[in-house]
């Protein structure tokens, strides 16, 4: 990795357990502005006596946080094992996380080998002096806003990249490697832990709710959640001219990663329009409702066959799960993606889902259907049983089904294959993401390696994905609020936004979800600040409601 690809630091420093005092900072290096005043207790979330490594990532006021735990065998003196962290500070106006996890490796080489003997710091002093911040500005000219276009780049290459412009992040640099701590290649496991629970976490997110991920280590994998889920739910370049003016504190959702018991105090007084979204070991945290909106208790690691889905609990004590319409966008969605990790890598880990795709790799992304019914099969798809993490179907939606099926099956096909439609149009004119990594599919490339280029690729089609789902729900929001105003008198805004079961269809949400059409009004008035009324359309016969 070039030099100017490297973010600066503003701080390093080693961490220890002290049997009298606990966790103390043992030895440090930082700017004269930096207050490295409680960097130790984010540096060792609770529970990492666990593992035998770990990295942990967390916001510090204007720098992200990077730490790497390492734990070594010791004597009884020492509880039989020593403790040891290091870590650094980097400015957070070089990118989402200041891109600390480019340093991640160097850190993880300096921990493993302080851990053994912590008053040997030679090598964290030569560390500080080739990266500290004042004097990497001496030694690059490259500014933050410039690392996020590579100069190098070929012209083809860059007219992919702004062909998804408005999908990726900066940070997602084709051309690049990505080091492997890099958190958007924890997307694949992400969507393994999740499947359709996915939606409605984007929507806790999007609608800028207080996000609390309950997990136990690995700290770094429930902060790279952290990432993604952040990532997901940012606002596409191009949709705010669609959005209030005053709605711009909101175009990025806010971060924390990694929080703990010290953390409370500042939890508590933050401003809770922004919303956060943050991962934490204690399960204290857990037990405070007043700190969140909605509680992800994530599952421990558990062998394949027995794994379970992550429980979604707002403060209330309301579960959440996937709408039906969820699922069926999930499995179009999983659908692509193993046909994308076929294109890529060449194989499959489980034999149905091979043998469940027979299209060329060389075909565009989703091809049409022909019916509903073949688009949303999911017949060899299911790892997990998904009817435990999605809503059961409504009575009313079971009604309005049967009913249309016996005054018009050609009616009730049509009314399913207008969703069917919309869904399939996020994903079927998507640009060829696995053109743009080439190099996975270039002779001698190593197993491991083609994963990697795999969990890029699916990194950039999921964003791509969730930000046209966001562009479906803002727009069309938008659009319904902006003539609800035009209908009034000129200068006056409509005192409620009235919203009904197809907007929420073209929403592309469930309109016999009550959380969907939850989640409608909390977006009406977190972004739009309006309040909104969404009505249930029921079941009608001859213009009477019947159910």
């Amino acid at each position: 990795m070039e030099r100017q690809d490297v973010p600066p630091v503003s701080a390093v420093f080693l961490v220890v357990f002290d049997q009298k005092v606990g966790y103390t900072i043992a030895w440090k290096r930082n700017l004269p502005e930096i207050d490295l005043d409680g960097v130790e207790y984010k540096s060792l979330p609770s529970g990492l006596h666990a593992v035998k490594e770990d990295l942990i990532y967390f916001i510090h006021g204007a720098h992200a946080g990077v730490s790497v735990f390492v734990q070594d065998a010791a004597d009884a003196k020492h509880r039989n094992a020593n403790f040891a962290a290091v870590g650094a500070l980097v400015p957070l106006s070089y990118g989402q996380l200041g891109r600390s996890w480019i340093h991640a490796a160097e850190l993880r080489r300096l921990a493993r080998d302080v851990v053994k003997n912590t008053s040997d710091t030679r090598a964290l002093e030569l560390f500080w002096k080739e990266h500290r911040a004042d004097q990497a500005f001496r030694r690059s000219s490259l500014s933050p806003a410039a690392t996020r276009d590579a100069p190098n780049a070929g012209l083809e290459s860059r007219k992919r990249k702004r062909a998804l412009s408005d999908a990726t992040l900066a940070d997602f640099n084709a051309e690049g490697t990505w080091p492997p701590d890099h958190p958007a290649l924890h997307v694949p496991a992400i969507l393994d832990m999740f499947g359709p629970l996915l939606f409605p976490l984007h929507r806790a997110v999007l609608s800028r709710k207080r996000v609390l991920l309950l997990g136990s280590p690995s700290v770094q994998d429930n902060a790279n959640t952290v990432y993604i889920a952040s990532v997901l739910s940012s606002i596409p370049r191009g949709l705010g001219e669609s959005l209030p003016p005053e709605s711009e504190p909101l175009f990025r959702s806010v971060p924390l990663f990694s929080v703990g018991i010290h953390d409370i105090p500042s939890l508590s007084s933050r401003d809770d329009s922004t919303g956060w979204v943050a991962c934490t070991t204690d399960d204290i945290l857990g037990e405070k409702k007043y700190l969140y909106d909605l509680l992800v208790q994530l599952p421990a690691s558990q062998p394949a066959a027995t794994k379970i889905w992550p429980k979604l609990k707002t403060s209330d004590g309301k579960i959440l799960k996937a709408s039906q319409r969820d699922l069926r966008r999930w499995t179009l969605l999983r659908r692509e993606l193993r046909r994308l990790r076929r294109q890529m890598v060449g194989t499959y880990s489980d034999d149905s889902a091979s043998a469940e795709i027979d299209e060329s790799d060389e075909r565009p992304l989703l091809r049409r259907n022909k019916s509903s019914s073949e688009l949303y099969d999911n017949t060899g798809l299911q790892e997990r049983d998904e009817a435990e993490a999605t809503e059961p179907s409504t009575w009313t939606s079971l009604a309005y089904k049967g009913f249309m099926w016996w005054a018009s099956a050609g009616e009730a096909s049509a009314w399913e294959n207008d969703e069917t439609k919309a869904d399939e149009e996020l994903l079927f004119d998507m640009p060829d993401v696995g053109g743009l990594f080439p190099e996975a599919a270039t002779s001698g490339k190593t197993d491991a390696e083609r994963e990697m280029e795999y969990s890029r690729a699916a990194a950039t089609m999921l964003v791509a994905y969730f930000r046209r789902v966001t562009e479906v729900v803002l727009r069309t929001m938008s659009a319904i609020v902006e003539e609800a105003d035009d209908e009034t008198e000129e200068g006056i805004q409509e005192d409620e936004i009235q919203i009904n079961g197809e907007d929420v269809r073209a929403m592309g949400l469930d309109s016999w979800s009550e959380a969907d059409k939850g989640f409608v009004a909390d977006m009406v008035k977190v972004w739009f600040d309006r309040d909104a009324v969404v009505t249930d359309q029921g079941v009608r016969v001859c213009g009477m409601r019947i159910c």
